[in-house]
Parts: C-alpha cells; structure tokens; sequence
C-alpha cells in the first residue's frame, strides 16, 4: 500500500477518505461535476443539499456553506418548511420533495413528481439531479456514521477542487 504525505491538516470528510486516495480523486472528480459544470443552478444543488442534511440532522454537512450559491437568508431559514413557505419556486419545490424522499423513502418516488419535475428540467437534468440528491445522501451518512465533527466550510465536500 502506497503511503500519502499530507503537508497540512486535512479537513475531516478528506481525512476520512485518505485511506485511499486513488478512490477519493475519482469521488471528488464525480461529485465536483455536479457543482462545476453548471448543468443545474448551483442554489439549486445546495437547497437538496441542505434539506438532505437536515433530514439527517447531520451538523457536519449544515455547517458546510456554499457562497457562491446565492440562496438567499429567507430560502435557507425556510427550507424546513419548504412546502408551506412562499419564497421557493415551482422548480425548487419539484426538486425538494424528490429530495424529501431520497433519504428514507426513495422507493416512494412517483412518476407524478418526476413528471413535474420535468416541466422545469430536461431529462439529462433530472438525471443528474437525482444522482446529487443520492451523494448528498452518502455524504451526510458518511459523516454521520463516522461522528466527523461540524466544521465551518465555504464550500461542499469536493466542490471547485475543494475538500471538506
């Protein structure tokens, strides 16, 4: 097994994945995609991210804040009650509850909600939308499952490059 010097302190999420190293570049590569290569609106990426966690109730993934998203205060104080709030679009709320489910009820998913869904996305879209809401869903049980302590992040695990 090939050891990897680190010059500096790793953050928690890439410490935990240092262990091995050729599969942590392909994760952060796959998962980096979804932020960089804008096929989704990034605000749109961090709401699910955001609602995952806090299904999950995982202060590791919320304490991670993406600054270049451009949620504003109002959508982030109401995203636990997106339902019912009024500062979400119809785009967001087709994106949420599919999100909603991926945690525990993913086999609950209806074509109903994918047909609304797909009024706002393109199917390469959707496609792409469920495979983040299920590694959104990995990095919080990662981070869970691991006790990995919050720690404040300016950008999500493997975003732009980025580790946290």
């Amino acid at each position: 097994m090939k050891l990897v010097e680190l010059t500096e302190a790793p953050q928690p999420f890439e410490g935990l994945l240092q262990h091995r190293p050729e599969l942590r570049s392909l994760y952060k590569r796959f998962y980096g995609t979804f932020w960089d290569e804008a096929l989704l609106p990034r605000s749109l990426l961090e709401l699910c991210r955001l609602r995952i966690a806090q299904l999950h109730d995982c202060e590791a993934e919320l304490a991670v804040t993406d600054t270049r998203s451009g949620v504003p205060d109002n959508q982030r104080v109401g995203l636990d009650r997106w339902e019912a709030a009024d500062c979400f679009s119809p785009l967001d709320r087709a994106a949420l509850a599919i999100a909603e489910l991926m945690p525990w009820q993913h086999h609950s998913m209806t074509d109903a909600q994918f047909a609304t869904l797909r009024e706002h996305l393109d199917e390469k879209q959707c496609v792409a939308l469920v495979v983040a809401l299920a590694l959104f869903d990995a990095n919080c049980r990662l981070r869970l499952v691991f006790e990995l302590p919050a720690s404040p992040a300016s950008e999500p695990a493997f975003s732009s490059g980025l580790l946290h």
